[in-house]
Parts: structure tokens; C-alpha cells; sequence
């Protein structure tokens, strides 16, 4: 593992992702470790371009390279530090030297017994990263949020960047955390920070399929039985680190950027995994009163035992709402971003669930 106290040569910018072992992190790492690019001269016209030296963190030595993307040779290129964004010295060791932080950890449940651990992981290390930036003269902070950050739609309206939070309706503690980690980020702007938002719909693609989001497809491959009749807006991994990317370089500094590449019914999502797969889909639908009088058994159930639960009512309520998100802002903002089909998405997400090689590339650092 470098030394991050050692100076780097000829004074090359630094990067730094946080939560480098996730979905998005690993992703974004994937792209900014095989992309030939120097960092765009937007501040210094007399500044030389360079390539960034690129800096993540992780919680789990473990899980470094656990989804999947990153080679072996990728993951020794990058410099690894081991960080719990909740304690102050972690997190000013993090960004010391950066120019650019890309904030991507966060934690992702919609059990209600995590509801002050998400306030705790996503709000509160969100406000101690920003003041740790701030501290140390970081530039800019692009911050990968989340739509539950988002309000709720309006007179049949998609919902979008503009669309103003509402506390009555909070949909889940998930969102109130990550709307809560977005006021700090919004602070930390107000405080001379350069920021950068996006708030991406459900991700899908290459990573791992044993939390999040991918979760689905290894659901689908078991035999799920069940879809609701609710829709749900969705992106691909590699678009959302493709767009953190962008919008930095394009210096799309003091805006939020929607990110979704297709608006679809869960339905005909299981049913293209399930084709994918060539496994069978789900066929039988229960009525909403069915599915939540089952999520509050579940709740009770794992309660008693102490176990997690991952159908929660928060959880049914959405599956069973009509949803429409209008992610067109950065297509309009970078005319030279598109989104993948959300076919090739889960065409893609199958092919890396199916043929990864295993074991997955892992990274061990040096002692």
C-alpha cells in the first residue's frame, strides 16, 4: 500500500474515491484507471496537464475487488487506504493532498431497524468528509446521492432535479439520510467548496449480486415467484461513473444531475433477466394489502429472532407505486453522454453474473 504521506512525483493531481469497494466505487475506478485522460487545465491556464494519481477507500481489506471489475493490475495502480469515515483522523488522512474527491460510500437498507445507522454512515461521515475537504483545501466534490433524496412527484409530473423535498412524504429513512448528506454537501458549497450532484435512479450492471441493487438478478436466476405492479426508474453502473466523470471534466460545478436511463415496470425487468437467464419468470402478482400484511409479518418474524429483514413496508410501497424519473438535465448539460439500453444493462449484468471468472481478481495490501 503507498504511504500516503510520502509526496507524489512532479506533483501530479490526486483523486480520491470513497467507498472503492462498492458498486459505484469500483466502477468508477475501473473507468478512471483504463481511461487515457490528463486532468483538463479549467483553473490554471499556465498549470500542465497531467494524469491523476488515483487514491480509495476501503473498510474491508477483503472486499477489495470483490465486484468483480477491477484487474489485478488496476487495483495495484491505485493507492489503498483503509478509512471509517466517522472518525476525524481517517477521514483528513483520506483527502490530504486531494484535488478532486468523489464521494461514493454510503450505506443502502431499507430495514427499520437501520435507521439511525443510516443517519449515522450516509448524513453524519457525509458532514465530516465536507469539513475534512474543507480543511484541507480540497477543490471539488462531486457526490453521488441518490432519486430518495429527491421529492415525491407532482400533479403526474416525472420527477427531477428541481423537485422539492417534502418531509411529510418521506418515503424511507434511506432517502432522509441521503437527503440529509446532501445539505452538507450544499454547505460545504456555501463554504467555498466546488460541488458536484448526482442522484441516480436504481443502479444495475457489472458488480456484485449478493447486496444492493444486483440483487435482483440473482433473485431472478433462483426462481422468484413474485413482481409487483409498481415501475421503477433505472440506470447502468458505468453510466453513473461515466457521468461523475464528465460532469468534473465539463466543470458542471453548483448543479444536480437526475441520472436514469429508462423508466420500466418491475415486470419487464424480471421478465428480460428472466429471458437472459433462461431461467422462468415471475408470474403471480399479489394484491398490495397481501404484500404488506406479509412485509409486517416478515418485520414482526425477524424482530423476535433478531435477524435482518429485507422486505420491510417501506420496501412494498414502493414496489407497488407508479414512478416516472426525467433524466434528460445532463443530456442537454454534455451532448456527448448517453445512456446505455437498459436491455444491454441487464444483458451485461447477466453475462458478468454468469462467466466472471471466479475467484474475483482481489487485492491484498502490502503489509
Amino acid at each position: 500500500m503507498t504511504n500516503p504521506a510520502q509526496p507524489h512525483e512532479n506533483k501530479r493531481p490526486l483523486w480520491v474515491v470513497t467507498g472503492g469497494t462498492g458498486l459505484v466505487g469500483e466502477n468508477l475506478l475501473h473507468l478512471l484507471s483504463n481511461q487515457h485522460y490528463s486532468d483538463a487545465d479549467h483553473v490554471d491556464p499556465n498549470r500542465t496537464a497531467q494524469v491523476p494519481l488515483i487514491r480509495a477507500s476501503f473498510r474491508d481489506a477483503q472486499r477489495i475487488g470483490n465486484q468483480g471489475v477491477l484487474s489485478k493490475a488496476s487495483q495495484n495502480s491505485i493507492e489503498w487506504m483503509p478509512c471509517d469515515l466517522m472518525q476525524w483522523g481517517d477521514a483528513d488522512r483520506l483527502v490530504e493532498g486531494a484535488d478532486v474527491v468523489f464521494h461514493c460510500a454510503a450505506l443502502i437498507s431499507y430495514d427499520p431497524k437501520d435507521q439511525a445507522q443510516l443517519m449515522h454512515q450516509n448524513a453524519q461521515s457525509t458532514a465530516r468528509l465536507v469539513d475534512a475537504c474543507l480543511a484541507a483545501g480540497v477543490r471539488r466534490l462531486v457526490h453521488v446521492s441518490s432519486i430518495a433524496a429527491l421529492g415525491p412527484p407532482r400533479d403526474n409530473e416525472p420527477v427531477h432535479e428541481d423537485t422539492p423535498w417534502n418531509e411529510k412524504e418521506v418515503s424511507s429513512s434511506y432517502g432522509q439520510s441521503k437527503f440529509a448528506a446532501e445539505l452538507e454537501v450544499w454547505r460545504g458549497q456555501e463554504e467555498g467548496l466546488e460541488v458536484i450532484v448526482v442522484n441516480p435512479s436504481v443502479i444495475l450492471g457489472t458488480g456484485a449480486f449478493e447486496s444492493g441493487s444486483n440483487q435482483m438478478f440473482s433473485k431472478v436466476q433462483r426462481g422468484l415467484m413474485f413482481y409487483s405492479s409498481g415501475s421503477l426508474g433505472v440506470v447502468d453502473v458505468r453510466d453513473v461513473a461515466k457521468a461523475c466523470l464528465m460532469l468534473h471534466q465539463g466543470n458542471c460545478i453548483g448543479q444536480r444531475f437526475l441520472l436514469n436511463g429508462a423508466n420500466l415496470t418491475f415486470k419487464a425487468l424480471f421478465d428480460e433477466m428472466a429471458s437472459c437467464l433462461g431461467c422462468r419468470p415471475p408470474t403471480y402478482c399479489p394484491p398490495y394489502w397481501l404484500a404488506r400484511f406479509t412485509a409486517l409479518l416478515l418485520q414482526g418474524w425477524s424482530n423476535l429472532r433478531g435477524t435482518r429483514n429485507f422486505i420491510s413496508a417501506e420496501t412494498v410501497k414502493a414496489a407497488y407505486t407508479r414512478k416516472h424519473y426525467d433524466g434528460s438535465r445532463i443530456l442537454r448539460t454534455l451532448p456527448s453522454f448517453q445512456y446505455r439500453s437498459w436491455t444491454q444493462t441487464v444483458a451485461d449484468g447477466v453475462a458478468h453474473l454468469l462467466y466472471s471468472p471466479e475467484p474475483r481478481p482481489t487485492y491484498r495490501p502490502k503489509p
